[in-house]
């Protein structure tokens, strides 16, 4: 055991470690920034450097409630901070670099229930009509035909669209897995025309490029989607997910069943699609009024 282990030295271990499972970039970034503000909240509580088998419980909470505070972390925000370093600490322990895992009794705080905005395919499409980047367009379509995450669909490399099979690769998804989608006959020919008219003559190996980047940004997802969204009349907090669950939500509807939407989504677990699962009043009404018991 490495009793003396420095803060910065069991980073670096961890982050090879999440490398070597395969987890993907931005999963990785995503426990590295977590890690980061704890790592600066201790190096700054002890000023000076930070002893791994010394820190307690009592840290972790003292930073979870100081930071919450002054950065205004929602609760979500808060427990996926836990997450990272209970995993982190569960991984020292194991390794045997801390003598306990301090994280045991460390509570997630409780997350309150808000109603989801749901896209119906008529608001998709009429989203889809005042989104006039051709590139967004074709970007935010795509989703809505395959349920990909707007990540997946940002990495989707021009060998990941295979036109000949008419199904797109997914290439190390959420968790680090692969899974191929087909697509519509509708998906294929806008692709196509994507592909052959609209996505601009550059040296990206990505499927959606832009000129200037040879990527596209979440965030210019987001803003072109929030005005267009304005211009619809669409009054719901929309993000481009939505699409992800409009599509979920449409084979539901058409009665697909859920192991078939689980593959199509990526999904590890069966109880993660059963939230694409929800069913309006009227649907509960008409369901009661089919029962013929007297």
């Amino acid at each position: 055991m490495t009793k003396n282990m420095m803060i910065q030295q069991a980073l670096k271990k961890y982050s090879n470690y999440l490398n070597q499972r395969g987890m993907s970039k931005e999963t990785i970034r995503g426990y590295q920034v977590d890690l980061t503000q704890f790592q600066v909240y201790m190096s700054n509580k002890l000023n000076g450097p930070v002893v791994m088998q010394l820190v307690t419980q009592e840290d972790v909470e003292d930073f979870i409630q100081v930071s919450r505070k002054e950065k205004e972390w929602s609760a979500k925000t808060v427990n996926r901070k836990i997450n990272s370093l209970a995993s982190f600490f569960k991984y020292l322990y194991k390794q045997k670099q801390v003598t306990t895992n301090i994280m045991e009794d460390v509570e997630r705080v409780k997350v309150p229930h808000k109603e989801r905005s749901f896209l119906t395919s008529e608001e998709v499409m009429k989203i889809l009509e005042h989104v006039h980047h051709q590139t967004i367009r074709a970007f935010l379509y795509t989703m809505a035909n395959t349920g990909l995450r707007i990540t997946e669909c940002i990495h989707l490399r021009l060998k990941d669209v295979d036109f000949e099979k008419k199904m797109i690769h997914v290439i190390n998804g959420k968790g680090g897995k692969d899974r191929n989608v087909p697509m519509s006959q509708n998906l294929y020919d806008m692709l196509q025309k994507y592909r052959k008219e609209v996505r601009p003559d550059t040296q990206s190996l990505y499927f959606f490029a832009l000129k200037k980047t040879g990527t596209i940004s979440r965030q210019l997802i987001n803003m072109t989607l929030k005005e267009a969204c304005q211009q619809a009349g669409i009054n719901k907090v929309v993000t481009s997910h939505a699409f992800r669950h409009a599509f979920a939500s449409a084979l539901v509807q058409n009665d697909v069943h859920i192991a078939v939407i689980q593959q199509l989504l990526g999904h590890a677990d069966l109880r993660t699609t059963t939230v694409y699962l929800h069913v309006q009043t009227d649907d509960m009404q008409e369901a009661v009024n089919t029962l013929k018991l007297t």
